[in-house]
């Protein structure tokens, strides 16, 4: 049996997140007051008792997410006593996916998320870009994209390949429109994303730049397991600055990396982020494993079994 964590990105919080295990784990409150000390900022307050809007801000959603998602991992490192054979966050999620592997630690990764989601939050605000997910294959989105930019002069892509039949574009307003108006009239599903910047596209690139240069200054060690890249599809090796300093800017090439697990014989995949975002995405990628999330209690009574049977016959 082989095993991969997987992590969310932003999309995944929701109000009162984290708040089970910071109430039952003296730990989990040290580590709030630690960021809080480091950081100057009440980080209990931004992940637990925030609103909705004011946590859906990128700024404020990218560190509450990562942070959730470290603890939630922490924990079920202590509940299960077992390490994965892989390890994949889905953009941001990528980031906590480094930290648990043991490639990048808690407090660089901080440092990291915080800066990220302060320059995507910049971008949020002046931009006029945002996001569209289509229910179409890749191969048809990706055609219906080129003729658009050729007719209309425009520019769009693909930022999200999240499964066979469910892509993503970012682009300017203007192009999402025309986009989703070309798409529409042929019959296609569109949903507008509630984002206010084209992520994951040229459009980012001035964030992309400045990301970078703090990217430059960070150490990288040897992780634990594999970690695959959004950018790339497939496990880091070695080259975490060239593909880190890409992913702002490159297409989550999610799809490929679920179907590369697949063909490397995995069948169990933990998602380990708030809201069991990426389970339901998930269910759309597999075509054989199962998926399970661990903020859902029905699932733990399955993994208890099953994860039970793997330390058995280690």
């Amino acid at each position: 049996m082989k095993l991969t964590l997987l992590f969310p990105g932003q999309g995944a919080q929701y109000t009162s997140m984290g708040k089970s295990l910071y109430e039952k784990f003296d730990w989990v409150k040290k580590i709030y007051q630690d960021v809080s000390d480091r950081f100057a900022f009440d980080i209990y307050k931004r992940i637990c008792e925030s609103d909705l809007e004011y946590l859906t801000r990128t700024d404020n959603a990218q560190i509450a997410i990562f942070v959730t998602s470290y603890i939630n991992y922490l924990a079920f490192l202590d509940e299960y006593k077992i390490k994965p054979d892989y390890m994949a966050g889905h953009s941001l999620g990528e980031f906590t996916a480094l930290v648990a592997s043991g490639a990048l630690s808690f407090g660089e990764a901080l440092e990291l998320v915080l800066e990220r989601g302060r320059l995507m939050q910049i971008e949020s605000e002046k931009s006029q870009g945002g996001m569209l997910a289509v229910k179409w294959d890749y191969e048809n989105v990706n055609q219906v994209c080129e003729e658009i930019m050729e007719k209309h002069h425009c520019k769009i892509s693909i930022s999200n390949y999240n499964s066979k039949n469910q892509i993503v574009l970012s682009g300017d307003s203007n192009s999402l429109n025309i986009a989703e108006k070309t798409l529409e009239m042929n019959g296609i599903l569109t949903t507008k994303l509630n984002v206010g910047a084209a992520f994951h596209s040229s459009h980012m690139e001035t964030a992309s730049s400045a990301f970078s240069t703090l990217l430059s200054k960070i150490n990288f060690s040897i992780p634990e397991c594999k970690v695959i890249s959004n950018v790339s599809g497939l496990p880091y090796e070695g080259d975490f600055y060239s593909l880190l300093s890409k992913q702002m800017v490159s297409t989550v090439r999610w799809h490929e990396s679920v179907k590369y697990l697949e063909e490397e014989g995995v069948d169990i995949y933990i998602d380990l982020g708030p809201k069991s975002v990426l389970k339901g995405i998930m269910k759309r990628n597999l075509s054989k494993g199962k998926i399970y999330s661990y903020e859902d209690e029905e699932d733990k009574l399955l993994l208890n079994n099953i994860l039970k049977n793997r330390r058995d016959s280690s």
